[in-house]
């Protein structure tokens, strides 16, 4: 039985309500969404593009998706800025420590390790699915912010598009978001 494993965790589900987008702070945004927020729209995506993409293991897809960032309530949203320092391998050993403490203790935490592996390496077209939309979510919320006044949040935006190539929904909707923001800057 796992109920009592599992109350562990909801303090930590609990705080990714809280936890702000550290890149956002950093580039002077206020109000800016929690990782709970950033989840539940990569989660939702996921579920929504998922489902136009022939042979995507939902469950899987929906499994990762909800697991890539769930080592933040620990580890706090890393920036880019600290993988530069710490350096991509340090970060990822932190970020796969912290989401074995904190599901180590549940009966599928090795599977849920595998996954987070597979979203980190990119090994399955899920996770690499989950990692465009990731990329896709955070392109969305740059616009919004950039409507609401924002400004320079350029880092935000990839130089190109290739890294959605592999799924023609994800591309799609990344050359659309690319639209609007030439439409709402022009």
């Amino acid at each position: 039985m796992e109920s009592p494993a599992l109350s562990s965790l909801i303090p930590h589900l609990l705080a990714l309500k809280l936890l702000p987008r550290t890149g956002w702070l950093q580039r002077g945004v206020r109000d800016v969404e929690s990782v709970a927020e950033h989840s539940f729209g990569v989660a939702v995506l996921c579920l929504l593009i998922g489902d136009q993409i022939a042979d995507i293991d939902r469950g899987r897809l929906l499994a990762i998706a909800l697991l890539h960032d769930l080592a933040e309530s620990l580890l706090s949203d890393l920036p880019a800025s600290a993988t530069r320092l710490l350096g991509k391998e340090a970060k990822r050993q932190a970020e796969r420590d912290g989401l074995a403490a904190l599901i180590g203790h549940l009966s599928r935490s090795d599977e849920y390790l595998t996954l987070w592996d597979e979203y980190v390496d990119g090994t399955s077209r899920e996770a690499r699915l989950v990692k465009a939309v990731d990329r896709l979510e955070l392109m969305a919320q740059a616009l919004a912010y950039e409507r609401s006044g924002v400004r320079g949040l350029d880092s935000f935006w990839p130089l190109d598009d290739e890294w959605a190539t592999e799924f023609p929904p994800v591309a799609a909707l990344a050359a659309h978001l690319r639209t609007e923001r030439s439409r709402s800057s022009g």
